[in-house]
């Protein structure tokens, strides 16, 4: 009876270790639900590789959670080949050490078995073993661990190239479809005589200052409700009023351009011919916004309020921010303009074009007057 208690104790020590008893029905089920669900979007005629291989990513992760090993590298060399069709290296490398792992994980789960297989023999062997399972254990658990890690990574990698919401609905669905967003305000800005003044600079100083002041947009950006779209070259575009649609679009991208404005004069203030002057141009309308591309896929933004808001940008002034008469009309009560009068506008005609000033309130977030008098001396 003795020797009968310990096999069973054993018995009951290694199940509980090697999780046998973890998986339940219920998680079974969901498991399935949730694959078969991934993969109805992969087998979707409009999902493309790109999006493929980060369902194929997600499948094998949910295999590997349930100790699905031999599936989830299955799943994982999917990965790759589509990150390697892709030209995406980095991705691809980080698919083959994840089978790596997997393959260390089916390893741990034979040899578990034989040990299972060798109770019989005997009582002292197992107890043996059972030392050496929970070091397995905790290794297994710092893998699973290390798993998280990446997969985390991998969530964090794509919200940083897409919105949110955008790239939320990617992870949940396998695409994005285009959408029209009718109540939005996009913002250009650009360094003036970019070219004659970048040949000042050496490669370093220049990429170096560029990324100071974009750096500084994207933390005020945060902090405005705006959504940046990209960087060209020494224009950096950005929308205030999507993905989440925004009834005070217009009124957070004069905001967060006062604050790009105020920022820009202060560092010429303070630097002289080290930095750029900048220009700001905006206008208020409809777009379309969507991803193009498979490799280094972006988040766009499409129409004529983009070509408008480019026009104002073009017909601005250096430290000074230019908006269309339909911002404009947006904007009037809570900030103070100027009216330039009507301005011939490149394939648009003559426009009514307006400089904001600043705040009606008063408000002073980055020292509205001093910059004010910076502008005033400056232009």
């Amino acid at each position: 009876m003795k020797l009968q208690f310990k096999i069973f104790l054993v018995l009951l020590l290694m199940f509980a270790g090697s999780g046998v008893f973890a998986q339940t029905e219920e998680k079974v089920s969901e498991e399935k639900n949730s694959v078969d669900s991934l993969l109805y979007e992969i087998q979707r005629p409009k999902t493309n590789n790109a999006a493929k291989a980060l369902l194929y990513e997600h499948i094998a992760f949910t295999y590997n959670s349930n100790r699905h090993y031999d599936t989830a590298k299955d799943y994982f060399s999917k990965a790759s080949t589509l990150y390697e069709q892709l030209g995406d290296k980095g991705s691809a490398w980080r698919m083959t050490e994840l089978e790596k792992q997997m393959d260390r994980a089916i390893a741990d789960d034979s040899n578990k078995k034989l040990v299972i297989g060798a109770i019989a023999v005997e009582v002292f062997v197992f107890l043996i073993v059972i030392a050496l399972l929970v070091k397995r254990g905790k290794k297994q658990r710092h893998s699973n661990q290390a798993l998280l890690g990446e997969k985390k990574k991998s969530e964090e990698l794509l919200l940083n190239i897409l919105p949110e919401t955008v790239a939320r609905e990617i992870q949940e669905k396998g695409i994005t479809m285009a959408r029209q967003f009718d109540n939005v305000t996009v913002i250009f800005t650009d360094f003036v005589s970019f070219t004659k003044v970048a040949e000042r600079f050496s490669p370093t100083q220049l990429v170096g200052e560029m990324h100071a002041c974009f750096k500084a947009f994207d933390e005020i950006l945060e902090k405005c409700k705006i959504e940046k779209i990209k960087t060209v070259g020494d224009a950096y575009l950005s929308v205030a009023g999507l993905p989440t649609a925004d009834k005070d679009h217009a009124v957070n991208a004069i905001t967060f351009a006062l604050h790009m404005r105020n920022f820009m004069l202060h560092r010429k203030f303070q630097m002289g011919d080290a930095t750029f002057e900048m220009r700001i141009g905006a206008h208020s309308g409809s777009v379309i916004a969507g991803i193009v591309g498979v490799k280094k896929f972006a988040y766009d933004i499409w129409g004529d309020t983009v070509n408008t808001a480019a026009r104002m940008e073009q017909n601005s002034e250096p430290g000074k921010i230019t908006i269309s008469e339909t911002t404009y009309e947006l904007i009037k009560d809570k900030f103070v303009c100027e009216y330039r009068g009507e301005i011939d506008a490149k394939n648009k005609g003559k426009m009514k074009m307006y400089f904001v000033l600043g705040p009606k309130d008063g408000s002073n977030p980055d020292n509205e007057k001093k910059t004010a008098s910076l502008s005033r001396r400056s232009y």
